[in-house]
């Protein structure tokens, strides 16, 4: 089936606490009055309740067992699951709450008092580090996720005229809903056009330090450049950049405090210090056991959630654990990716399809977490590729349920 604007849901039956294995990849469906929910069956790796959407243009919905066939999957272990009735719409569904189209603010920010051209200051390393920027810059051409994240929090997204698409990917993030999921693009964040970017006649660019740190002599040429750090866990310190960057700096510092008070409410609402996380990513043929240096974590962190000894490294993203078929059948020890809870997403439309095949293994079927019905699979776009405020916000809402109870 076509991988273009694919869903994979994660569902949970809010009444008995159980989950299908699927996998959020970035296209939420679009809020849709009147779109019917109905049933479906697909293969799954135990019994659960599924709502499916309607078809709709923009995405589609599938089950990774069944890759939206409507059969059951090929699995010999899958199990088939057909859904009761549609009394549990939008319960338990990590992210199905989420309405992509109010994701960024609905106004522009206030831009701080002061002449019409600022100065703003370029990450560590980049030449020259003040750069000369507009108060109000009009046409805004954006070559990093965080970037796109920031200015759409600003309620600048208006003014971003195109933005490099993540790599392996020919669109734009859906999470951030349709304004920014429509805009054109100008290469990848790691390749972007040149060419492209200066026929559009920007009057701000902003690029990244750490996907390319190469690029800046060629785009400052073109416009007013900023370059902020690599994306990640210091997603806060690009976002105040951006602040700089817009003249919105008392804007941001506002974002960043509400997003704290946030992050500490819930924290304190569903007892987070008493819970370890574990924050797990498949590939086609891996899956990844991330540490404590990185955008999700650095989230788990303000919320107060505790991590599993096995992923308090800071010296590498992630672990790395083979999961092809040949893989699991040694059954490998995967000890690392347990916790009292486990959010995990696909990083892939082929990491989707393999997921049911992975939470299904043996090996998978050993952690204590997935015994107790605590796996969570969560939105990719959200929790990894995002980066920014209005990610971090999806993935606070997702740590709601770090103290679900055990079933």
């Amino acid at each position: 089936m076509p991988t273009s604007g694919l869903v994979l849901q994660t569902v949970v039956n809010a009444s008995a606490g159980r989950r299908v294995a699927g996998c959020l990849l970035g296209k939420t469906a679009p809020d849709r009055p009147g779109v019917s929910v109905k049933p479906v069956q697909f293969g799954v790796i135990r019994p659960a309740r599924v709502l499916v959407a309607g078809a709709v243009t923009a995405a589609v919905v599938v089950a990774c067992g069944g890759c939206g066939s409507g059969k059951p999957g090929s699995s010999p272990s899958a199990r088939s699951l057909v859904t009761p009735t549609t009394q549990i719409a939008g319960a338990g569904v990590l992210g199905n709450d989420r309405h992509p189209d109010e994701s960024c603010a609905r106004d522009a920010a206030g831009a701080d008092p002061g002449p019409a051209t600022r100065q703003a200051h370029n990450a560590a390393g980049v030449s020259p580090d003040v750069v000369q920027v507009l108060a109000e810059p009009k046409r805004i051409v954006v070559l990093s996720g965080d970037q796109l994240d920031a200015l759409c929090a600003l309620g600048l997204q208006s003014r971003v005229i195109a933005a490099a698409v993540p790599d392996g990917s020919s669109n734009q993030p859906s999470y951030l809903g349709g304004a920014v999921h429509g805009l054109p693009g100008v290469g990848s964040r790691t390749n972007p056009d040149v060419a492209a970017i200066s026929a559009l006649h920007p009057d701000l660019i902003l690029g990244s330090q750490g996907l390319t740190p190469n690029l800046y002599p060629q785009l400052a040429a073109i416009a007013p450049t900023l370059f902020t750090a690599a994306p990640g866990a210091d997603w806060q310190d690009n976002l105040r950049a951006v602040g700089a960057a817009t003249a919105r700096g008392a804007a941001v510092d506002a974002l960043i405090s509400g997003f704290s008070q946030r992050a500490t409410d819930i924290g304190a609402k569903h007892d987070a210090s008493h819970f370890q996380a574990s924050i797990v990513q498949l590939t086609a043929g891996t899956i990844r056991v991330y540490g404590t240096n990185n955008f999700p974590a650095s989230v788990l962190g303000a919320v107060g959630v505790d991590r599993p000894a096995a992923q308090r490294f800071t010296d590498k993203p992630y672990l790395e654990i083979g999961a092809t078929d040949a893989d699991l059948a040694k059954n490998p020890n995967l000890s690392a990716a347990d916790a009292d809870i486990i959010y995990v997403s696909c990083d892939s439309p082929a990491a989707s399809q393999r997921a049911a095949t992975v939470l299904d293994s043996e090996p998978w079927r050993k952690l204590s977490a997935n015994r107790d019905n605590r796996v969570f699979v969560v939105n990719d776009e959200v929790w990894q590729t995002g980066e920014g405020l209005i990610a971090a916000r999806g993935v606070v809402n997702d740590l709601r349920w770090v103290n679900a109870p055990i079933n």
